[in-house]
Order: structure tokens, then sequence, then C-alpha cells
């Protein structure tokens, strides 16, 4: 298994606690996590092992991190979302675990006080990519002594037996609850799907990355309003909008390839956005295909769009979700959530057509087409680029238009 990052060297061995531990030489690092699938969630409350785990778990904190001082982080990745793991009933899993949704993420949200910091993943390419950079922090860290290692794997292993069960006890000291986790994580399942809250174009909860709604927003409706009430720049520009008749606004709307559903505020507050990139709307006019925003394939292809260079051989497609799932550009994992489908099932939407946005190589290696200019991959896979971005979606750092 490669997490394609060069701080990573990976050794698939059965542990006797946590699922993933870090390696400086053959010394422990002091980081340990134990990753939970929306399932393992619910079956580990069904059986005990949720709270049997998490002493081991505090136990480990105090051998490898100087005792009672515990600077040794124990961390969960939670996988998935309970929500789309329900079977006949509403429990988890399996019915017979009788673990609700609510059930879950509770348990999950008393994980901070009881001493673990909590990191959400989509999926386990997602996890994979947490991992990668936990790996990355650690190599730093070690580098910059920010930490220190102390035993070998048996050695760490020969401490915990003869460690008093009461170190395995929930922290009572506030400063050991609530940790940070090693790495910042966006993505949140906990966020709303759908938006009605009234703010102002500056509002942070807009820009927050883990709480995109699914719906498509309306950010600019009630700015515009406020504008009207207290004279601002787009006051002159809406009022004329609102003259303008139900299906006036509808035709303008079509004609931008926005979607023309919705009240006349509704349609005001799209006009208000900035116009998609042309591309994507002569395409859209063609009733030529076009990715949506967020989705697998529109992630797939910022992907090419960020890590391939046009005319060099393309990239793998392990290398590719991994890397299609680190934009941010898909709500959904690309590793699905268990069943048939995953992000890859819309590549073949990308390989069709005349010309293709996607085209596979010798040794199934994928990269954007070049050609027209004007219409292939490479000029649609940048337009997507910019909405990813205007839509807060996009994690690449970089700063567009």
């Amino acid at each position: 298994l490669s997490l394609f990052t060069p701080y990573s060297c990976i050794v698939v061995r059965e542990l006797k606690i946590a699922d993933y531990v870090f390696f400086v030489g053959d010394k422990l690092a002091p980081v340990l996590i134990e990753r939970k699938s929306a399932e393992d969630v619910a079956g580990s409350l069904h059986d005990g092992r949720w709270e049997r785990q998490q002493r081991n778990m505090r136990k480990a904190q105090y051998v490898l991190g100087d005792g009672h001082a515990r600077r040794c982080q124990i961390c969960y990745i939670i996988e998935g979302d309970p929500n789309k793991r329900k079977v006949h009933g509403g429990n988890v899993g399996r019915r017979t675990w009788f673990q609700s949704v609510d059930d879950c993420e509770s348990a999950i949200s008393e994980l901070p006080l009881l001493g673990f910091s909590v990191m959400r993943s989509k999926g386990h390419l997602d996890t994979i990519g947490i991992l990668a950079k936990v790996a990355q922090d650690i190599s730093w860290k070690v580098k910059n002594g920010v930490i220190d290692v102390k035993y070998t794997y048996k050695q760490f292993l020969d401490r915990i037996k003869v460690c008093d069960e009461k170190l395995g006890n929930p922290p009572t000291l506030k400063e050991h609850q609530n940790p940070a986790p090693p790495v910042v994580v966006n993505w949140n399942p906990a966020g709303p799907k759908t938006t009605n809250t009234k703010t102002t174009s500056d509002d942070p909860k807009k820009t927050n990355k883990s709480n995109e709604p699914e719906t498509e927003p309306e950010p600019n409706m009630n700015y515009s309003e406020a504008n009207l009430n207290g004279g601002g720049e787009n006051c002159e520009e809406i009022s004329e909008l609102k003259k303008m008749s139900l299906q006036a606004l509808k035709d303008l709307c079509k004609e931008r390839g926005d979607k023309i559903g919705g009240k006349k505020e509704d349609l005001i507050a799209r006009l208000m956005k900035p116009r998609k990139p042309e591309i994507i709307i002569m395409r859209a006019r063609r009733n030529e295909y076009v990715p949506k925003i967020p989705s697998c394939n529109a992630a797939l292809m910022v992907a090419l769009h960020l890590h391939h260079i046009p005319g060099t051989q393309g990239l793998a497609k392990e290398r590719l979700m991994v890397l299609a799932e680190e934009t941010g550009v898909s709500k959904d994992s690309m590793s699905g959530d268990g069943g048939f489908y995953d992000g890859w099932s819309g590549m073949k939407d990308l390989l069709r057509g005349d010309p293709a946005l996607v085209k596979r190589e010798k040794g199934q290696k994928f990269s954007l087409t070049t050609q027209p200019p004007e219409s292939s991959g490479v000029a649609v896979a940048n337009a997507l680029h910019i909405l990813a971005h205007r839509e807060g979606l996009c994690t690449c750092g970089n700063t567009l238009e």
C-alpha cells in the first residue's frame, strides 16, 4: 500500500493496541490512531469493545507520553456517515445491534471529553490521505526536535502489561480533555444539507468547507436585500431585476446556464452571482456532458488539472482516486459507501464524447484531453476548478480570479 508521500513507508501487521502506529526507525512515535467505520462504531458499542479499546489506548498514552504528562496523541478516525449506514428499523450496521444514528453520534461526540481527538473521514481513500498527512507531520516534528521517541514496539507492549488498570480511566484534568487532532480535517457529516439561514457575504459559515449545503446555496439573496435597505452598491441593479417578470428572470438564468426553478428572489440571487465560465455554458447549450459541482467526476478532473502536466505520462487509477478525494470537490467519498458504485463509476462519462474530456493511455493511465483547445478536457477542468473555488470547496490553497 502506498500513501504517495515521501514520508511514509507502510508495514501491515496485527497490532495489540490501536489500528495505526508510526515508527521513527524502530521506535514508536507518540501518536496512536484507532479507525472506526460507522458500522464499527455501532458494533463496538454493542459488544463492549468501544470502552475496552479506549481504556487500552489511554494506558498506551501513559507509556508513550511520559507518564502523567500524557504527551501522546490518541485519536479516532471515524470513517463514513452513520446516516448512510442505516438498515431496516433505523439502526446502524445490523438491526440486532440496536444502535441508532443518535447513539453512534452521541458516542463519537463524547470522545474529546474522554481524552481523544476525532478526525472525520468520508471513506477509506480520505483516511489514506489523513494518515499520509499525519506521517508527514510526525516526520517534521522529529526532525525539528518537537517530539521524542523512546520505545520499540516490544518494549512498549512490555510496559503496557505492567500498567495499573486505573491508568486507563477517563481523564479528570481539563488539560487532558478536548485535545487537538494531529492534522486539520475539513470534512464533517454533521454539516447542514440545506440552508435557509440569513447570512451576509462575510459570514464565516458560508466559507466553512465542512458544511457545504447539498442543495444550491443562495448566498447573495439576503445580501442583496441588505443592500436595498442600506443603499449598497448593488441596489440599483437588484431593483431593476425585481421589476422584471418571473419568466424574464428565468430566461436570463437559462442564458447563463443557471437553474430556472424557484421563486423570484431565488432567481435574482443566482443572477447576482458571478457568471459561469463560458465553456461550461456553451457545453450545456450543446447538450455536451459537464460534471456538476460538487461531484466525484468534477473531483477527478480537478485532480488531473492540479497534479498532471499535459504531455507527460498520465496518472494511475489508484493515485488519481486519492488525489481526487483530497481536492474536496466531491461531497461524497470517492471510495463509495460500501455499495456497488464508487467515485470511479462515472469515469465512463468522462471518456465519452468527441472530444472526450479524459483519455485512457497505455498501461491504464489517465490524462485530460488537450485538443481542440477551446473545448478540451484541460479547458473544462480549469473552469470546474474556478467553480469549485467559488463554492468554497477546493482545498488546493491556490487563489483564483
